[in-house]
């Protein structure tokens, strides 16, 4: 392991400040293992899957190649058509409801677009997008034609067959989106396949609530975590907004309906079930992302690096960048190298690595480092 300078293995922030992850104080023998099972299997084929992907339908496929289209065509003229690429991209992939809602307010061209998470505070202004073109303009309405017609989309079945037929209702589940268009569509499909059961939706502020057999009503985050815990409720549905904080351990159960290029909200959203008072030697994962796209892509180098099924985002960055995604064909060299970098020594290692009493100056010692008498009188002290 790479030597650690001076001023990084005496920052005294360190000396009040400890880093315990799950994966660390489970080597340690400080909490027991919890394994993640991830579906869709290697060892087990299912119809609706190909490889790693959902099939999709004709419907899907003209709405993005059309996405790709429209982003193309925006880029020739607007510098900032990036990020659009990557919303774009993002939403289509969520589910055929996000997809249309996008290009939908696009075409509107509403003041603002809801973005990861959807609280109010995370919007994307649109101010600063020109007019559309009509050429821009007809592939935003190839996207609403092709999934205005309602096609059905594969991740609901899915869900469908892992709630009903893999038995994952009776263990407790939630099912995570990035977006409240797909949040509130799932939500709203389960609970009209599903009479008789109880489905949350646990999301920003006053966009949370409960429905049953088809009716919804709004209810607190508060409560909604009450019935979860009081297992009233088993059935959950969030976005990643609203996560922070949220202890499910009365789940057994996690599903990813799209999936975040960002590794670390993953492992948020697996953190919310795999924690103190998890019943379950081990939980189940089922990611979901559609056939022949960018999704599936990302999906594929990082499935191959989550084989530890104790640790599954050891070897993988916080985030992946821009950039990354725009050279998707060499993402698993970019992961390589962000993992030779990662094995680099860090002062909590050091510190904090092996033992729960580091040897040491400990936290304690703090106020006296950074007492104000001490500081004037060494200030005063003469040459």
């Amino acid at each position: 392991m790479p030597a650690v300078g001076f001023l990084p293995r005496n920052n005294p922030i360190i000396r009040h400040t400890v880093l315990r992850k799950r994966a660390q104080l489970e080597e340690m023998g400080l909490l027991d293992k919890i394994a993640v099972n991830i579906w869709p299997s290697e060892h087990e084929r299912l119809p609706m899957f190909e490889g790693l992907g959902l099939h999709t339908s004709a419907e899907f496929d003209i709405a993005y190649e059309a996405a790709k289209d429209f982003t193309t065509a925006l880029a020739r003229r607007v510098k900032s058509a990036g990020f659009m690429q990557t919303m774009m991209q993002q939403r289509i992939c969520s589910s055929f409801a996000s997809g249309m809602a996008t290009a939908s307010r696009l075409l509107e061209k509403r003041q603002v677009i809801p973005v990861e998470g959807e609280d109010d505070a995370a919007q994307l202004p649109l101010g600063d997008l020109p007019e559309i073109l009509d050429s821009e303009r007809f592939h935003l309405e190839r996207i609403v034609s092709a999934l205005g017609s309602k096609p059905t989309d594969p991740k609901l079945e899915a869900v469908l067959h892992f709630l009903l037929e893999k038995g994952w209702l009776e263990l407790g589940c939630i099912i995570f989106s990035q977006y409240y268009d797909t949040a509130f569509w799932i939500a709203e499909s389960l609970t009209a396949r599903m009479p008789g059961e109880r489905v949350a939706l646990y999301a920003g502020a006053d966009k949370s609530g409960l429905f049953f057999d088809g009716e919804w009503r709004s209810v607190g985050r508060e409560d909604i975590k009450a019935a979860v815990r009081d297992r009233k409720v088993r059935l959950l549905v969030a976005t990643d907004a609203a996560c922070e904080g949220l202890n499910l351990q009365t789940l057994g159960s996690l599903m990813n309906v799209d999936l975040p290029w960002n590794p670390s909200r993953l492992e948020q959203r697996i953190g919310r079930i795999k924690r103190i008072g998890q019943a379950r030697p081990k939980v189940d994962m089922l990611n979901l992302v559609y056939a022949d796209t960018n999704d599936e892509k990302v999906y594929g180098v990082l499935s191959r690096r989550m084989k530890d099924r104790y640790d599954l985002f050891g070897s993988l960055p916080d985030t992946i960048e821009d950039d990354w995604i725009a050279d998707i064909e060499h993402l698993d060299e970019h992961f390589s190298q962000f993992t030779i970098k990662k094995r680099s020594a860090n002062a909590f290692d050091l510190r904090y690595g092996k033992t729960v009493i580091p040897e040491g100056p400990g936290w304690e010692m703090c106020e006296k480092v950074l007492a104000r008498r001490d500081v004037v009188e060494r200030l005063s002290a003469g040459w």
